[in-house]
Order: structure tokens, then C-alpha cells, then sequence
């Protein structure tokens, strides 16, 4: 319990803590008196009770109405306040919200953690953790806080009422008198304490159900994505009858989860409805040897039903929220790893020496996992040249490039980058979102000059798209292949790096578009390092060095 709490306040202390934290606490005391009114006018509503039916079992005609119309005004302010009360509970919720997926985006995209975590495949679908997991810790946090504090203040006002109404009772027990002081509390209490016990030692494997079923509902969402995002090439495969077969394989894991979760809620599920419906009689039970005993009136009896009903109703509140608690845990989790794993996977400070040219010393590049790729490279790359990499398919060219532009984090060696900007164009670029405008000048702020895009676009032969340049359309799907890569090197020349790093740029372009971009490049960037992996032979002779890596393999 400790270190979840240690958790939630690292999760939470950015928000509650920082230099606008006073708003978050403001609101809170908003919320919590607003409860705290809510409590006060179940006080009067159960004075008022005694009174009701006192006049009803007295036929006091008069005094019924007069208790009804000031019925009438409790209820009114009631609904004011408890909707407010939520309305400003919610408000609360998404200011947290905001702030903490704030800051968890902020660190998973920091020092390239997102890209090493993806790697490593040690968190599943991050996506949920940032969306679903996020919204549901603080909903739960800040609804399960405020519930706790709520119920405390209805707990005191309530306990001091049903023990006023207990009196005394005196009971033969073994021939000795026994008496007890507030007899209708310690019921309640005991009652409660039965309850909350057989709850926990049912529920208690919820936590680790609840844990399985989100992943498993998350894993068949990004099985459900990646069908979407590859609808192209699973029809040309004419791959549905496989993809079927997958997806039914993964949805039922949550068949198999759920159908675990609805035999532990169903034994839970049991006891709860009993115990709740019991406790509605419990109390009235509990109270007639007093109402027998003509010690307390009609109206006492239900102020009695009444209080003892708020004040199980306070006690029972671990039993209420036990499924919530358990689902906050196994998200609290969830969080935690998250978090953790991005501490892990977030890149030190970079300490790779700068110079006027790229130089490769004893390199060795390995797998995630450890495998050797290449060892024992030694190279250098002059400013202004350009190299071409060759060597055969798999054997770790593009780790190559990855791990001298920065992001590819498992090498041994040393090796010193070119001063200035350096570009990586893979082969199959990442567009994002947005208009063309803003596709086109990514990862910058989108430039005002249309005329100056639409020259570019026609240079790299995408001049029929210069009219769709405020265009919102997902142009992931809108260009072909060869498009993208064109729009890659139209990227290239608006950005105008010092070092231009081109993993397979040109495999979807004909021999003759590959020569065109590559001339372009030559003729907007004289200055530019080019170092290119590539396939295609027709382009060699643009290139003044050659690297074959193949004898760089023979030590794994």
C-alpha cells in the first residue's frame, strides 16, 4: 500500500504541487464543501424524517404539509448542489488530465525514449497508456478522494445521531447484566466489518484480472489499427482469410478474460446483493426492542432506519468501490512501468565528438537483444562527399546510418558526427498529420511562402499537388509510394541539412526519377554530405566513395 501511494504522488506531484497548484486546491475545497453541504442537508432530511412520520402516525394533517413543502426546499437545494458538485468534480478531472498527459507525452517523446522503447518492445501499446490509463487514474483518483472524504464527514455526522437515538441497553447475559452504550453503532460497525472482510477475500483476485484485461483490450485495438493502417497491401495479399484467423485468435484472449472476470463477480456479485438488501432490515431488527419497548416513536424508528443507513452506508464504502479500487491499482500499475520505462529508454546526453567531417572508429553495431551485426568498422565520410554503403540484405546497413545519425543506441566504438544539420530520408517517410503545407515542411512550422512550396513541389515532380497546399486529407493514403519519396526530398531541400543520410530514399522512383532527385540535391546542396544506402546500381556514379561492409561481418 505504501509504495502505491508513493506512486500515485509521483504520478500526481507535478499537478499538485507546481506553481499552479493553488487552482487544483481551490477547487478541491470547492468540491469537498460543496460535499460537506450535502452531508449537512442529509442531517436535516433525517430530523426531518422523525418529524414526518411522528405527524403521519399522529393523523396531524397540518403538520404534513407544512413538513412536505419544507421537504420541497431541501430537495431543491439538494439537486443545485450535487449537480454542481459534479460540474466542478469533472472540471477538476481534465485539468489534471491535461496536465498529466502532458507531462508523460513530454517525457515519452524526450530524448528519443519513444523510439528506443518501440525498439525494445518492453511496454505494450503505449497508446493506451497515455489515453485510456491517464483518464481513468485520474477520474478514479480524484472521484475515489473525494467519495473517501465525503463519506468521513457523513460518517461523524451520522455515528453522533445513531448513537444519540441507541440510548442505553442492558442485556442478561449468563445472569450478569450487561449494558451497551450505542448498541445501534456497534451493529452497524460489526455488520460492516463482516462485510468488508468477505468482499475482500472474494474480489481479491480482480486486481490481476483487471490488469488482463486491459492489455488484452488494448492488444486487440492495435491488432484492429495495424489491419487499418495496411488495408492496401492485406487486400493485394488477399490476406483476409489469415487476418480473421488473427484477429479471432486475439479477441479471445478477452473472451477468455472476461469469462474469468464474470465467474469472480459472479461469486462476489452473490454476496454484495445480499448483504445490500439485508441491510435495508437490519436496522429496523436492530431497533424493536426500543420501538416495542414504546421507547422511541414511529418517527424514531425510521430516524434510526435513516441514520443507520447512512452510517452503514459510510462504513460500507470500501465494499462499493472494491471493483473501482481493484481497476485503479492494476491502472496505477500500468502507469508506473510506463513511466518507468521511459526513464530507462530516454537517451543520456549526447557526448559524440563534432568535427568538419564523419569518422567511424572500431564500430561494432549489435540487435537489442545482443546479436553482433558489424564489427570493427573504420571509415571516414570528407565534408561536401558523397558515399554509397552496399552489402547484402539484413546484414545491418540501415543500423548503420540509424546509429550515426543518433537514435540507434546499441554500439560499441567511437565515431565523431560532421558539424551542422544532418537528414535522414528512410523508405518509407513519416508524413503526419495535417495540411500539405504542413506534411511538407515537417518537422518546422509551416512556411507562409506558398509560392516558394509550390516551386519546390514542382521541381521534385509533385507540381500538381501545389493547389492542395491548406489541403487536410491523409496523405498517407493520397500519395503513392513514389510520391512520398518525393516529397521526402522536397523535405531535404527546404530543410538543407549538412549531412544527408538516404536509407533505400529512391527505391520506389524509376532509375530516371532517382537520377533527378539526386541532381537536385547536387545542385541545391553543393555543400551537403550524401551517404546513401541503396540497391540501385543506376545511380553509383554519382557517388565519389564506395563502402562495402560485407567484410565487417566475417567477426560475428
Amino acid at each position: 500500500m505504501r509504495m502505491k501511494l508513493a506512486i500515485v504522488w509521483q504520478l500526481s506531484r507535478a499537478f499538485w504541487s507546481g506553481k499552479q497548484s493553488w487552482n487544483a486546491w481551490l477547487l478541491l475545497a470547492v468540491i469537498v464543501g460543496l460535499g460537506g453541504t450535502i452531508v449537512y442537508l442529509n442531517v436535516l432530511i433525517n430530523e426531518w424524517s422523525k418529524s414526518f412520520y411522528d405527524a403521519l402516525g399522529a393523523f396531524n394533517g397540518a403538520m404534513i404539509y407544512s413538513l412536505v413543502k419544507e421537504y420541497c426546499v431541501f430537495i431543491l437545494i439538494y439537486i443545485g448542489v450535487f449537480v454542481y458538485q459534479a460540474w466542478f468534480t469533472k472540471l477538476l478531472i481534465i485539468r489534471w488530465r491535461e496536465s498529466l498527459t502532458a507531462d508523460l507525452v513530454d517525457s515519452w517523446l524526450a530524448k528519443q525514449a519513444f523510439y528506443r522503447m518501440a525498439l525494445s518492445g518492453r511496454v505494450d501499446n503505449p497508446d493506451q497508456r497515455i489515453a485510456e490509463d491517464i483518464n481513468f487514474f485520474v477520474d478514479k483518483t480524484v472521484s475515489l478522494s473525494v467519495s473517501f472524504l465525503i463519506t468521513s464527514a457523513q460518517l461523524f455526522s451520522f455515528v453522533w445521531i445513531l448513537w444519540k437515538l441507541s440510548g442505553v441497553q442492558t442485556f442478561n447475559l449468563f445472569g450478569h447484566d450487561v449494558v451497551i452504550k450505542g448498541y445501534l453503532v456497534w451493529v452497524a460497525v460489526a455488520y460492516t466489518l463482516i462485510g468488508s472482510l468477505v468482499t475482500h477475500w472474494i474480489g481479491k483476485r480482480l486486481h490481476g484480472l483487471n490488469y488482463q484485461k486491459q492489455r488484452a483490450e488494448a492488444d486487440f485495438r492495435a491488432a484492429l489499427l495495424r489491419k487499418h493502417d495496411n488495408a492496401e497491401q492485406i487486400a493485394l495479399y488477399q490476406g483476409e482469410r489469415w487476418e480473421k484467423q488473427h484477429l479471432h485468435q486475439t479477441f479471445m484472449g478477452i473472451v477468455k478474460n472476461w469469462r474469468s472476470l464474470m465467474d469472480r463477480e459472479r461469486n462476489l456479485g452473490f454476496f454484495t446483493t445480499g448483504y445490500n438488501r439485508v441491510s435495508l432490515i437490519v436496522p429496523v431488527f436492530a431497533a424493536l426492542p426500543a420501538f416495542m419497548a414504546k421507547t422511541i416513536t414511529l418517527g424514531g424508528l425510521m430516524q434510526v432506519r435513516s441514520a443507520f443507513g447512512q452510517v452503514h452506508g459510510a462504513l460500507s464504502w470500501f465494499i462499493r468501490v472494491y471493483t473501482a479500487l481493484v481497476e485503479l491499482s492494476a491502472s496505477i500499475e500500468r502507469l508506473e512501468q510506463f513511466r518507468q520505462a521511459i526513464a530507462e529508454s530516454q537517451n543520456p546526453e549526447d557526448t559524440t565528438p563534432v568535427g568538419e567531417s564523419l569518422q567511424v572508429e572500431s564500430l561494432s553495431l549489435s540487435t537489442p537483444q545482443g546479436t553482433a551485426l558489424l564489427k570493427g568498422m573504420d571509415f571516414s565520410f570528407p565534408a561536401g562527399s558523397w558515399s554509397k554503403i552496399s552489402g547484402r540484405s539484413g546484414m545491418g546497413k540501415s543500423t548503420l546510418l540509424r546509429t550515426l545519425t543518433g537514435v540507434w543506441p546499441w554500439f560499441e566504438g567511437r565515431w565523431q558526427r560532421q558539424q551542422g544539420k544532418s537528414l535522414l530520408l528512410p523508405q518509407r517517410s513519416y508524413l503526419g498529420q495535417g495540411t500539405l503545407r504542413e506534411v511538407l515542411c515537417y518537422p518546422e512550422q509551416p512556411s507562409d511562402d506558398s509560392e516558394g512550396l509550390a516551386v519546390l513541389l514542382a521541381d521534385t515532380g509533385l507540381g500538381e499537388w501545389a493547389p492542395s497546399l491548406d489541403k487536410q486529407l491523409n496523405w498517407e493514403q493520397v500519395l503513392s509510394g513514389g510520391q512520398k519519396q518525393r516529397l521526402a526530398f522536397a523535405r531535404a531541400l527546404l530543410l538543407k541539412p549538412d549531412t544527408l543520410w538516404l536509407d533505400e530514399a529512391t527505391s520506389s522512383l524509376d532509375a530516371q526519377s532517382a537520377q533527378e532527385m539526386l541532381t537536385l540535391i547536387k545542385a541545391r546542396l553543393p555543400d551537403c554530405t550524401v551517404i546513401a544506402v541503396s540497391h540501385q546500381s543506376e545511380i553509383d556514379h554519382h557517388f565519389s566513395q564506395h563502402i562495402d561492409l560485407n567484410p565487417y561481418t566475417m567477426a560475428r
